[in-house]
Protein backbone atom coordinates (compact mmCIF):
# COMPACT_ATOMS: atom_id res chain seq x y z
CA UNK A 1 0.00 0.00 0.00
CA UNK A 2 1.19 3.65 -1.13
CA UNK A 3 1.91 5.57 2.07
CA UNK A 4 1.73 9.04 0.07
CA UNK A 5 -1.20 11.05 -1.42
CA UNK A 6 -1.35 10.59 -5.09
CA UNK A 7 -2.81 13.82 -6.97
CA UNK A 8 -6.53 13.05 -6.87
CA UNK A 9 -5.99 12.38 -2.94
CA UNK A 10 -4.47 15.32 -2.50
CA UNK A 11 -6.39 18.04 -4.51
CA UNK A 12 -9.15 16.41 -1.97
CA UNK A 13 -7.73 16.60 0.64
CA UNK A 14 -6.34 20.31 -0.45
CA UNK A 15 -10.69 20.84 -1.10
CA UNK A 16 -11.89 19.30 1.95
CA UNK A 17 -9.53 21.31 3.83
CA UNK A 18 -11.09 24.21 2.71
CA UNK A 19 -14.67 23.46 2.98
CA UNK A 20 -14.55 22.53 6.73
CA UNK A 21 -12.64 25.16 7.65
CA UNK A 22 -15.49 27.45 6.13
CA UNK A 23 -18.33 25.03 6.70
CA UNK A 24 -17.78 22.76 10.29
CA UNK A 25 -15.37 23.15 13.11
CA UNK A 26 -16.37 23.68 16.94
CA UNK A 27 -18.62 26.18 16.52
CA UNK A 28 -20.39 24.95 14.57
CA UNK A 29 -21.19 21.74 16.27
CA UNK A 30 -21.59 23.62 18.79
CA UNK A 31 -24.65 25.07 16.92
CA UNK A 32 -25.84 21.99 15.55
CA UNK A 33 -25.16 20.57 19.33
CA UNK A 34 -28.04 22.68 20.55
CA UNK A 35 -30.60 21.91 18.01
CA UNK A 36 -30.00 18.81 17.59
CA UNK A 37 -29.80 18.46 14.32
CA UNK A 38 -27.48 16.77 11.38
CA UNK A 39 -25.32 19.59 9.14
CA UNK A 40 -27.73 19.43 5.79
CA UNK A 41 -25.78 22.89 4.84
CA UNK A 42 -22.64 20.92 4.80
CA UNK A 43 -24.36 18.15 3.09
CA UNK A 44 -24.94 20.02 0.43
CA UNK A 45 -21.68 21.64 -0.15
CA UNK A 46 -20.00 18.01 -0.28
CA UNK A 47 -22.70 16.80 -2.72
CA UNK A 48 -22.49 20.04 -5.04
CA UNK A 49 -18.48 19.12 -4.64
CA UNK A 50 -18.89 15.52 -5.54
CA UNK A 51 -17.42 14.33 -2.59
CA UNK A 52 -20.36 11.81 -1.43
CA UNK A 53 -20.18 9.40 -4.02
CA UNK A 54 -16.54 8.67 -4.77
CA UNK A 55 -17.24 4.94 -3.99
CA UNK A 56 -17.96 3.98 -7.42
CA UNK A 57 -15.56 6.57 -8.71
CA UNK A 58 -12.30 4.88 -10.37
CA UNK A 59 -10.01 7.59 -9.63
CA UNK A 60 -11.15 7.45 -5.84
CA UNK A 61 -13.06 4.82 -4.51
CA UNK A 62 -13.18 3.58 -1.18
CA UNK A 63 -9.86 4.61 -0.05
CA UNK A 64 -11.19 8.41 -1.01
CA UNK A 65 -14.46 7.91 0.37
CA UNK A 66 -12.58 6.54 4.40
CA UNK A 67 -10.68 9.23 3.87
CA UNK A 68 -13.30 12.12 3.66
CA UNK A 69 -15.00 10.53 6.56
CA UNK A 70 -11.77 10.87 8.59
CA UNK A 71 -11.57 14.56 7.59
CA UNK A 72 -14.71 15.08 8.45
CA UNK A 73 -14.76 13.38 11.94
CA UNK A 74 -11.50 15.66 12.69
CA UNK A 75 -13.46 18.74 11.92
CA UNK A 76 -16.34 18.03 14.06
CA UNK A 77 -18.82 17.29 11.55
CA UNK A 78 -22.62 16.52 12.24
CA UNK A 79 -22.78 14.31 9.45
CA UNK A 80 -22.83 10.40 9.23
CA UNK A 81 -20.77 10.29 6.00
CA UNK A 82 -19.13 6.80 6.92
CA UNK A 83 -22.95 5.30 6.57
CA UNK A 84 -23.62 7.40 3.42
CA UNK A 85 -19.81 7.29 1.40
CA UNK A 86 -19.22 3.88 2.49
CA UNK A 87 -21.90 0.88 3.76
CA UNK A 88 -24.98 2.84 1.41
CA UNK A 89 -23.24 2.25 -1.58
CA UNK A 90 -22.57 -1.25 -1.19
CA UNK A 91 -26.26 -2.35 -0.55
CA UNK A 92 -28.13 0.75 -2.36
CA UNK A 93 -28.15 1.00 -6.04
CA UNK A 94 -30.42 4.13 -6.12
CA UNK A 95 -29.80 7.33 -5.81
CA UNK A 96 -28.63 7.80 -2.27
CA UNK A 97 -30.01 10.43 0.03
CA UNK A 98 -27.40 12.73 2.45
CA UNK A 99 -28.30 11.34 5.60
CA UNK A 100 -28.48 7.65 6.57
CA UNK A 101 -28.39 5.63 9.41
CA UNK A 102 -27.38 2.41 10.60
CA UNK A 103 -27.95 0.13 13.58
CA UNK A 104 -28.36 -3.87 14.14
CA UNK A 105 -31.29 -5.56 15.37
CA UNK A 106 -28.62 -7.63 17.61
CA UNK A 107 -27.49 -4.45 19.94
CA UNK A 108 -30.22 -2.62 21.36
CA UNK A 109 -29.84 1.19 22.00
CA UNK A 110 -30.04 4.76 20.53
CA UNK A 111 -28.71 5.01 17.09
CA UNK A 112 -26.96 7.69 15.59
CA UNK A 113 -28.52 10.31 13.35
CA UNK A 114 -31.77 8.02 13.08
CA UNK A 115 -34.36 10.53 13.95
CA UNK A 116 -32.57 12.82 10.86
CA UNK A 117 -32.35 9.60 8.59
CA UNK A 118 -33.74 9.62 5.32
CA UNK A 119 -32.64 5.80 5.20
CA UNK A 120 -32.41 3.66 8.21
CA UNK A 121 -30.24 0.73 7.27
CA UNK A 122 -30.58 -2.08 9.78
CA UNK A 123 -28.61 -5.01 10.13
CA UNK A 124 -30.65 -8.48 11.11
CA UNK A 125 -28.79 -11.68 11.37
CA UNK A 126 -27.54 -12.39 7.66
CA UNK A 127 -29.25 -9.41 6.13
CA UNK A 128 -29.79 -5.97 5.77
CA UNK A 129 -33.01 -4.16 5.58
CA UNK A 130 -33.23 -0.94 3.63
CA UNK A 131 -36.05 1.31 5.76
CA UNK A 132 -37.16 4.70 4.27
CA UNK A 133 -38.30 7.50 6.44
CA UNK A 134 -42.07 6.41 7.27
CA UNK A 135 -41.12 2.62 7.37
CA UNK A 136 -39.34 3.21 10.61
CA UNK A 137 -40.24 5.07 13.89
CA UNK A 138 -37.68 7.06 16.25
CA UNK A 139 -38.08 8.65 19.57
CA UNK A 140 -35.31 11.24 20.01
CA UNK A 141 -32.80 10.64 23.31
CA UNK A 142 -31.10 13.58 25.02
CA UNK A 143 -27.33 12.60 24.94
CA UNK A 144 -24.18 14.11 26.03
CA UNK A 145 -21.91 12.03 23.46
CA UNK A 146 -21.68 14.33 20.86
CA UNK A 147 -24.12 13.23 18.40
CA UNK A 148 -28.23 13.26 17.78
CA UNK A 149 -29.56 9.94 19.58
CA UNK A 150 -32.63 8.32 18.71
CA UNK A 151 -34.42 4.80 19.65
CA UNK A 152 -35.90 3.38 16.78
CA UNK A 153 -38.61 0.85 16.21
CA UNK A 154 -41.25 -0.71 13.90
CA UNK A 155 -38.44 -1.11 11.00
CA UNK A 156 -40.45 -2.66 7.71
CA UNK A 157 -38.83 -1.55 4.41
CA UNK A 158 -37.05 -4.01 2.20
CA UNK A 159 -35.25 -7.09 2.90
CA UNK A 160 -32.03 -7.63 0.83
CA UNK A 161 -30.70 -11.19 0.29
CA UNK A 162 -28.55 -13.60 2.47
CA UNK A 163 -24.81 -12.29 2.94
CA UNK A 164 -26.43 -8.33 2.85
CA UNK A 165 -25.97 -7.91 6.84
CA UNK A 166 -22.08 -9.24 6.64
CA UNK A 167 -21.29 -6.57 3.79
CA UNK A 168 -22.66 -3.93 6.33
CA UNK A 169 -21.20 -4.78 9.08
CA UNK A 170 -17.57 -5.34 7.54
CA UNK A 171 -18.07 -1.47 5.91
CA UNK A 172 -19.88 -0.32 9.51
CA UNK A 173 -16.36 -1.19 11.04
CA UNK A 174 -14.38 0.65 8.38
CA UNK A 175 -16.60 3.92 8.37
CA UNK A 176 -16.30 3.48 12.65
CA UNK A 177 -12.66 3.29 12.35
CA UNK A 178 -12.07 5.94 10.21
CA UNK A 179 -13.81 8.20 11.94
CA UNK A 180 -12.19 7.21 15.50
CA UNK A 181 -9.31 8.32 13.74
CA UNK A 182 -10.50 11.95 12.64
CA UNK A 183 -12.26 12.39 16.31
CA UNK A 184 -8.85 11.20 18.22
CA UNK A 185 -6.20 13.08 16.34
CA UNK A 186 -8.21 16.47 16.99
CA UNK A 187 -8.52 15.43 20.51
CA UNK A 188 -4.94 14.31 20.70
CA UNK A 189 -4.07 18.39 18.70
CA UNK A 190 -6.39 20.06 20.83
CA UNK A 191 -4.33 18.59 23.98
CA UNK A 192 -0.98 18.94 22.53
CA UNK A 193 -1.64 22.18 21.63
CA UNK A 194 -2.77 22.94 25.54
CA UNK A 195 0.15 21.36 26.99
CA UNK A 196 2.41 23.37 24.74
CA UNK A 197 0.94 26.99 26.32
CA UNK A 198 0.52 25.53 29.49
CA UNK A 199 3.33 26.23 31.93
CA UNK A 200 4.52 24.43 34.98
CA UNK A 201 7.72 24.66 36.91
CA UNK A 202 8.66 27.34 34.25
CA UNK A 203 8.56 24.86 31.61
CA UNK A 204 5.62 24.18 29.07
CA UNK A 205 4.09 20.63 30.41
CA UNK A 206 4.22 19.46 27.31
CA UNK A 207 8.24 19.38 27.38
CA UNK A 208 8.46 16.86 30.46
CA UNK A 209 9.44 13.16 29.19
CA UNK A 210 6.84 11.52 30.95
CA UNK A 211 4.32 13.87 29.46
CA UNK A 212 5.81 13.21 25.57
CA UNK A 213 6.17 9.32 26.77
CA UNK A 214 1.80 9.46 26.60
CA UNK A 215 1.11 11.70 24.40
CA UNK A 216 3.85 9.41 21.96
CA UNK A 217 1.98 6.71 22.62
CA UNK A 218 -1.50 8.39 21.65
CA UNK A 219 -0.53 9.08 18.28
CA UNK A 220 1.00 5.97 17.74
CA UNK A 221 -2.79 4.56 18.52
CA UNK A 222 -4.79 7.29 16.00
CA UNK A 223 -1.87 7.01 13.10
CA UNK A 224 -2.39 2.74 13.81
CA UNK A 225 -6.28 3.32 13.46
CA UNK A 226 -6.18 5.61 10.62
CA UNK A 227 -3.99 3.28 8.70
CA UNK A 228 -5.80 0.08 9.51
CA UNK A 229 -9.15 1.95 8.17
CA UNK A 230 -7.39 3.16 4.77
CA UNK A 231 -6.21 -0.33 4.40
CA UNK A 232 -9.48 -2.11 4.92
CA UNK A 233 -11.00 0.51 2.34
CA UNK A 234 -8.56 0.39 -0.33
CA UNK A 235 -8.96 -3.63 0.02
CA UNK A 236 -12.55 -3.79 -0.34
CA UNK A 237 -13.10 -4.31 3.94
CA UNK A 238 -12.02 -8.27 3.84
CA UNK A 239 -13.79 -9.18 6.91
CA UNK A 240 -10.37 -9.95 8.84
CA UNK A 241 -9.17 -5.92 8.06
CA UNK A 242 -12.36 -4.56 8.94
CA UNK A 243 -12.54 -5.95 11.86
CA UNK A 244 -9.36 -5.88 13.02
CA UNK A 245 -9.71 -1.75 11.98
CA UNK A 246 -12.30 -1.71 14.25
CA UNK A 247 -10.68 -3.40 17.34
CA UNK A 248 -7.82 -1.05 17.07
CA UNK A 249 -10.20 1.94 16.72
CA UNK A 250 -11.78 1.30 19.90
CA UNK A 251 -8.62 0.75 21.76
CA UNK A 252 -7.50 4.09 20.42
CA UNK A 253 -10.75 5.64 21.17
CA UNK A 254 -10.58 4.67 24.81
CA UNK A 255 -6.75 5.61 25.10
CA UNK A 256 -7.04 8.61 23.73
CA UNK A 257 -10.17 9.44 25.86
CA UNK A 258 -8.59 8.70 29.05
CA UNK A 259 -5.32 10.64 28.15
CA UNK A 260 -6.43 13.68 27.11
CA UNK A 261 -8.65 14.32 29.55
CA UNK A 262 -6.42 13.61 32.48
CA UNK A 263 -3.58 15.48 30.78
CA UNK A 264 -5.57 18.57 30.17
CA UNK A 265 -6.63 18.73 33.76
CA UNK A 266 -9.95 20.39 35.34
CA UNK A 267 -10.41 22.29 32.26
CA UNK A 268 -10.85 19.19 29.73
CA UNK A 269 -13.63 18.66 32.13
CA UNK A 270 -15.85 21.45 31.17
CA UNK A 271 -18.30 21.97 28.62
CA UNK A 272 -16.69 25.66 27.62
CA UNK A 273 -13.50 23.90 26.21
CA UNK A 274 -13.66 22.11 22.79
CA UNK A 275 -12.29 18.81 23.88
CA UNK A 276 -15.54 16.92 24.65
CA UNK A 277 -16.53 17.75 21.19
CA UNK A 278 -14.34 15.14 20.00
CA UNK A 279 -13.97 13.00 22.77
CA UNK A 280 -17.89 12.18 24.02
CA UNK A 281 -18.29 11.06 20.46
CA UNK A 282 -14.69 8.48 20.92
CA UNK A 283 -17.40 7.27 23.53
CA UNK A 284 -20.04 6.75 21.53
CA UNK A 285 -18.03 5.51 18.04
CA UNK A 286 -16.21 2.61 20.66
CA UNK A 287 -19.64 1.21 21.81
CA UNK A 288 -21.28 1.11 18.48
CA UNK A 289 -21.74 -1.93 15.75
CA UNK A 290 -21.61 -4.06 19.04
CA UNK A 291 -18.37 -3.12 20.48
CA UNK A 292 -15.13 -4.81 20.84
CA UNK A 293 -16.65 -7.70 21.85
CA UNK A 294 -18.83 -8.23 17.98
CA UNK A 295 -15.43 -6.99 16.91
CA UNK A 296 -13.67 -10.09 18.53
CA UNK A 297 -15.91 -12.34 17.65
CA UNK A 298 -16.28 -10.93 13.66
CA UNK A 299 -12.28 -11.62 13.78
CA UNK A 300 -12.47 -15.34 15.38
CA UNK A 301 -15.42 -16.19 13.06
CA UNK A 302 -13.68 -15.40 10.07
CA UNK A 303 -10.28 -16.64 11.36
CA UNK A 304 -11.93 -20.17 11.63
CA UNK A 305 -14.23 -20.09 8.97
Amino acid sequence: MDMAFDDTQTAIKESCDRLFGRLAGPGRARELGRSGGADLALATALEEAGFLDLFAEEDAGPLAAALITEWAAKAAALLPLGARTLIAPNLIADRLPAVIAICDAAHAGPVRYAAQADVLIRIDGDAAIVAESGEFRTEPVASIFGYPMARVSDVSGVRLGAGSGEVARRWWQVALAAEVAGAARAALDQTIAYLTQRVQFDRPIASFQAVQHRLVECHVSVESTAWAAREAAARGAPAALAAGAAITAVECAQRVFDETHQLSGAIGFTTEYDLHLWSMRLQTLRQECGGVGAHARSLVANAWS
